[in-house]
């Protein structure tokens, strides 16, 4: 057979496509590509030279050198969207008015260029297959999206999307949600004529921050009183707006509609809203046109679909596999499951990480020619291995340019060079915007984490505000302290801290910390929560509301005691006396760790009176019946052994002071712990992991589960003010309350965010991240400083339903004037 070659040096033959799409099946994308190329160019991110599958500035084929496509010459160089469809095996560049509009028939190419505040590019690169699509054409899209990929020297993280199943990075890109229509392009499938004579159409508007717009039957069956339909009858188009549709459903349907009229009818249709507010004789109209039914027939809304869609899974078979030809031949092997750790992936390999419900590709820098191109091959021979359904994403990413949801799976993650500003900020006490990105030693935060508290780019103000009150649940109730107690905490208690600040721009906030003790009762812990929501009520919803668990506060919440927070064990049922009184605990024996970086941040844990309780990072206090012992471990810092110094006269200002460092103690210190033994001695070398700030959509379902949708690359813009959000901040998870939320969604803003704990790949716990409860209106600086930018005043410029009505009819207005 003959091979003949296009004018830009592609494959025409079909009977080839036809064999390459077999192939595309059986052995993955880039497998495909190797098939018809080769040749090599440096990469501009890491400077290595590499195989250029399809050719990055020339394309080998049929032993010629020739040019890139010309339909992607200056790709990606703008932050945007960019879609190719392909026609006749070759990329088109797809019209940017029919953005959001894929036939079933085609397949397309979908670039999404990003921009950080440093203006340095990014790139997401998704091949989107119809469901009616030929396998020629199929085919070509993954082979195309290589070129495209190598195009930009290998750099994009690359999405293979199905109809019906897209990931919702890929559906956000269209603010106004994508509409599904039959037919295609001529390449061996018939084009259905669009909107011809007569023919009317029947949508679903389905979802809320991400739509999707299918075809359905055109019948009132098809309908249902839980979401919005379009009825596209030509010269006029009908929005019947469902009695239980949210405000932003609304909103998105209207769009819709108005995307159908400007790219389906040149902008020369009618558009009609059909809600509650309606005339008898409009909604009449509406199913006289659709053929059949009447309002009261509208079937009740239907969740059946929304309940399997979007809810974020447990991913519990977590498994990385590496991908190496090392032997002699290629080869895979299971590494671990979880927890991960970074230091699994080697440059020299390639990976492939199983989460459950998706599989990545990790392509090493220095992975050969042969594991690079048949990786995402045996990614493709997981979808059968594991029986996984054939519209199962599957994501690579190449090493230096991974995703934030492709770190989330690892336990520990260094992004070396990162910078981080809002970490230096809290740091340095520096709330100002001015500041600007600076490298940070990534050992700098390892020690502030480890002394100075979590939540460390939390940081309303300096902690030298007032605290106005610091009360303890009794009996489910309030109970105010004595302010010589205030810092004085015990873990068999639950309590609620109200403070007071001023910010360096003269505003005043309030933070309402809710304290729960590791051996406090649910109950008591519940009581607590709600009492700081109640508080909140009386401070007109404008406080901050944190939750807080024993070791695990938040930096802020130390400095706000200064140096003066201590933990007990036991509950108030002891009464405080016995904070000093050695007659009023066992044997007269006690023993506290110490930790700080600054006199504001240190505190004290008190721990059981055994050796096992030590550890070489920190530096302890142990007191007997006639002495205090200050020990100092190998990696306890000068200033922590001061730090004890002062604690030890607060609760034991009467004893003998006696210092000592790990190694050099007496017996009789041995002894009152009851006899040397084992601790821990490993100085943790280990970094926190760097997780990137993500934003999470969450909503309660008719059936009372929560549904968890993920906004990517997010913006101000993208906060719900209809619906809960959470902001996972890495080190701190923000739940964000928008003002139009129900009462039950706000009552259970916390649990969702727990839920999105516990279903999140990362090794943390909801016991242990702090969770920042905020309302719409009075986001704290550390919550703003995580989105690109900031308006306070954007919440005043959202459109409102009935102003999108007006805008309709105004059009119409303006196409009856020219009639």
């Amino acid at each position: 057979m003959v091979n003949k070659l296009g004018k830009n040096g592609l494959l025409h033959s079909s009977q080839h496509f036809q064999r390459l799409a077999v192939l595309v099946s059986l052995f993955g994308v880039v497998l495909l590509a190797a098939t018809v190329s080769g040749g090599t160019i440096p990469n501009r991110r890491t400077g290595v030279v590499g195989t250029d599958i399809l050719g990055s500035d020339t394309q080998k084929l049929g032993g010629k050198m020739r040019p890139t496509h010309p339909a992607f010459l200056n790709a990606g160089r703008q932050k945007g969207i960019e879609i190719w469809r392909i026609e006749n095996f070759e990329p088109v560049r797809y019209p940017a008015k029919d953005y959001g509009k894929f036939y079933t028939g085609d397949s397309y190419i979908i670039l999404q260029t990003n921009e950080n505040k440093n203006k340095d590019l990014s790139w997401d690169v998704h091949f989107w297959l119809g469901s009616e699509t030929s396998t020629d054409e199929a085919g070509a899209a993954a082979i195309l999206t290589v070129q495209l990929d190598d195009l930009l020297n290998g750099d994009p993280v690359q999405h293979r999307e199905v109809q019906d199943h897209e990931s919702q990075m890929f559906l956000g890109y269209f603010k106004n949600g994508i509409r599904y229509e039959k037919g295609g392009v001529a390449s061996g499938f018939q084009h259905a004529e669009v909107n011809a004579a007569g023919e009317k159409r029947l949508f679903q508007v389905k979802g809320k921050r991400n739509v999707r717009v299918r075809q359905v039957n055109l019948s009132i069956s098809s309908m249902n009183r839980g979401d919005c339909f379009i009825l596209d009858a030509g010269n006029n188009i009908y929005v019947y707006v469902g009695s239980s549709a949210k405000r932003v459903e609304k909103l998105k349907a209207i769009s819709a509609a108005n995307q159908i009229r400007d790219q389906d009818h040149h902008g020369r249709a009618r558009v009609h809203i059909i809600d509650d507010f309606s005339t008898p004789m409009d909604k009449e109209e509406f199913f006289t046109v659709l053929g059949s039914g009447s309002p009261d027939q509208v079937p009740a809304a239907s969740v059946a679909e929304e309940d399997a869609e979007f809810e974020k899974k447990d991913e519990r078979g977590v498994t990385l596999y590496k991908i190496s030809d090392a032997s002699g031949s290629l080869k895979v092997d299971t590494i671990s499951q979880k927890p991960l750790r970074q230091d699994m992936l080697d440059t020299r390999d390639c990976f492939i990480l199983d989460t459950g419900s998706g599989l990545y590709v990790w392509v090493g820098k220095g992975a050969t020619q042969q594991e690079k191109t048949q990786s995402m091959a045996k990614a493709q021979e997981f979808l059968k291995m594991k029986k996984y359904p054939a519209w199962t994403n599957i994501e690579r990413v190449v090493e230096g340019a991974e995703s934030a949801p492709f770190k989330q799976y690892f336990s520990t993650w260094r992004d070396y060079g990162m910078s981080h500003t809002r970490l230096i900020r809290a740091a340095n006490d520096d709330d100002s915007d001015t500041a600007e990105d600076v490298e940070f030693d990534p050992a700098v935060l390892h020690a502030l984490k480890k002394s100075g508290g979590r939540a460390i780019g939390f940081m309303p103000d300096n902690g030298d505000g007032e605290l106005e009150a610091v009360y303890r649940i009794e009996n489910f109730a309030l109970a105010e302290i004595p302010k010589e107690m205030y810092g004085m905490l015990f873990g068999g208690d639950s309590y609620v801290i109200k403070y007071h600040y001023m910010n360096k721009r003269g505003g005043q906030g309030y933070v309402l910390y809710y304290w729960q003790g590791k051996e406090s009762s649910i109950d008591e812990k519940a009581a607590a929560a709600l009492h700081a929501y109640k508080l909140d009520d009386e401070l007109n919803g404008t406080a901050v509301q944190v939750r807080v668990t024993q070791g695990f506060e938040p930096r802020h919440f130390l400095k706000v005691f200064q140096g003066k927070l201590i933990t007990f064990i036991g509950g108030h049922a002891s009464g405080f006396k016995n904070v000093d009184d050695p007659e009023t605990y066992e044997s007269g024996v006690r023993l506290f760790r110490v930790r700080g970086t600054c006199q504001e941040d240190v505190r004290a844990d008190q721990r059981p009176a055994i050796a096992s309780s030590l550890a070489s990072d920190d530096a302890f206090i142990l007191e007997v019946a006639d002495k205090v012992y200050v020990w100092k471990g190998r990696g306890a810092s000068d200033f922590e052994k001061e730090m004890a110094a002062n604690v030890v006269q607060r609760i034991a200002s009467s004893k003998e002071l006696v210092e000592i460092s790990e190694e050099s103690e007496p017996s009789d210190f041995w002894d009152a712990l009851g006899g040397e033994g084992d601790y821990d001695k490993v100085l943790d070398p280990a970094y926190p992991p760097f997780l990137e700030p993500r934003l999470f959509h969450c909503k309660i379902l008719a059936n009372g589960r929560f549904k968890v949708e993920e906004v990517h690359h997010f913006e101000q813009e993208d906060l719900d003010v209809d619906d809960i959000m959470v902001l996972d901040g890495g080190d701190e998870i923000y739940v964000w309350i928008g003002d139009g939320s129900t009462k039950e969604e706000k009552e259970k803003s916390i649990d969702m965010a727990k839920q999105y704990i516990r279903t999140d790949p990362s090794e943390r716990s909801e016991e242990t991240v702090p969770l920042v409860k905020i309302q719409q209106g009075n986001e704290p600086r550390s919550f703003k400083r995580l989105f690109p930018a900031w308006d306070d005043d954007v919440w005043t410029s959202i459109p409102t339903y009935e102003s999108l009505k007006e805008s309709v009819r105004e059009a119409n207005s303006q196409l009856d004037n020219e009639v």
